[in-house]
């Protein structure tokens, strides 16, 4: 059984950049399931767009695809994390209520 290694090497930077994240959620665990779903997916995601690009600037070797891949979904991960934090402690009502309200004050 052949596969395409276009295909092999795609598949490898979703798997590391998931492991990676993974990692990650071992070291420091979301709240819910619901969160850490969506971070693994940021996770795989980041790596995924990211790996290749990392791999031309730096101009490294195919060999290292895995290890950026993971680094890059680890590194995606934080921001993500970083991101949900930062929405998870905003307070809409009172944005709401100061745009509602007449003269921008609540």
């Amino acid at each position: 059984m052949t596969f395409d290694p276009e295909i092999v090497a795609h598949a490898k930077v979703a798997v590391a950049a998931a492991l990676g994240g993974v990692v990650r959620m071992f070291l420091r665990p979301a709240k819910s399931l619901r969160q850490s779903a969506l971070l693994i997916l940021s996770c795989v995601t980041c790596g995924f767009y990211s790996t290749w690009p990392i791999m031309d600037w730096l101009n490294l070797p195919v060999d290292y695809v895995g290890a950026v891949g993971a680094l890059a979904g680890l590194a995606g991960l934080s921001v993500a994390e970083g991101l949900l934090r930062a929405v998870d402690g905003f307070d809409f009502k009172a944005l709401l209520s100061a745009v509602l309200t007449k003269g921008g004050r609540p």
